[in-house]
């Protein structure tokens, strides 16, 4: 059985920009060093892997203010509308150059709300929320896809455990939420899963290409483009993991809880009706004309009073740069 990662041993990474991504990298940051417990005082470093969307004087002084080391490099050079690839870039930077044991990748519309426990598996993850793009296996019509991208990565699918989607509940092919992932540097997964998607970049591979969709992400509608490549990081992610270790750790209900889709969701989404939430998800709820919806999603999973009154004084992050 795996032990806890220690903090000293865990670095945190985030991608910033001078969008929407701001108020929410900031968010973040603040919510790890109120409520992470043991992980409080562990190194944050958030990066802007497009120089030309690297923050401002402010910005970078309160990231100073958190303890938080800020990294301007040009890590995507793709010109990529699909602003996912910049988690991977990142990701693969961070796991060459950085020097604790763990690094655990967050997207930045996430809060941490109470302390976690790490454990030092190779991997932790969350499985996906809906099936999109994944395949459930032999004859679904996104399994040529994910037959291509093991073969990015030198693999059968057959090697891809099945899971099951956390919230339409579907068995599918392993694949999991990118905006949750804490690697063991030493593995090369980050680096594996960046190589990955480049090949299939390069092969013009889209996860759902022709489907006409317009994706509605925390930063806002990404356009039809981006949408054609909405889950192929995640697959990308998927095949690097099981090209590399079994040692994977899928993290309980507590963890990247999906708060914007719980407002269609049928069932109390703890199965333990006394758990209290660790790590949310908010998207876009976090925006002016959705906190009603926050608000209501936060209850649903035990947000104690005091925290929620924590997150109510900080949504002025997001007002600041209307």
């Amino acid at each position: 059985m795996n032990s806890a990662i220690a903090a000293a041993d865990l670095t945190f990474l985030i991608v910033i920009e001078a969008n929407r991504l701001e108020p929410q990298a900031l968010l973040l940051c603040e919510s790890i060093r109120a409520f992470a417990g043991r992980y409080c005082d562990s190194a944050i470093v958030a990066v802007s892997p497009r120089p030309d969307l690297a923050v401002g004087e402010r910005t970078r002084a309160r990231l100073e203010e958190l303890a938080v080391r800020y990294v301007v490099e040009p890590l995507n050079l793709t010109g990529s509308p699909y602003g996912t690839v910049n988690r991977l870039v990142a990701g693969a930077w961070a796991e060459r150059g950085l020097q604790s044991e763990f690094v655990l990748v967050l997207d930045t519309d996430t809060m941490i709300l109470a302390e976690p426990s790490f454990e030092r598996a190779a991997v932790g993850v969350r499985p996906v929320d809906k099936k999109g793009s994944a395949s459930s296996g032999e004859g679904d019509p996104q399994d040529a896809y994910w037959r291509a991208m093991c073969g990015f990565a030198g693999i059968s699918p057959d090697r891809l455990p099945t899971l099951t989607t956390s919230i339409d509940s579907i068995p599918i092919r392993a694949s999991y939420n990118g905006g949750f992932t804490i690697v063991r540097r030493g593995c090369g997964i980050l680096a594996k899963a960046e190589a990955v998607f480049m090949e299939a970049a390069r092969a013009d591979l889209r996860s759902l290409a022709g489907r006409n969709l317009n994706v509605h992400a925390s930063t806002g509608l990404v356009g039809a483009e981006a949408s054609e490549w909405w889950g192929s990081s995640q697959a990308a992610l998927a095949v690097a993991i099981w090209s590399s270790t079994a040692d994977v750790h899928v993290y309980d209900d507590r963890y990247n809880i999906p708060l914007h889709l719980l407002q269609d969701h049928g069932r109390s989404w703890f199965s333990d009706p006394l758990s209290e939430p660790i790590l949310v998800h908010y998207h876009h709820l976090c925006e002016r004309p959705y906190r009603d919806q926050l608000r209501d999603a936060l209850g649903k999973v035990n947000c104690a009073p005091d925290v929620l009154n924590w997150i109510w004084v900080r949504l002025a992050y997001f007002d600041e740069i209307e």
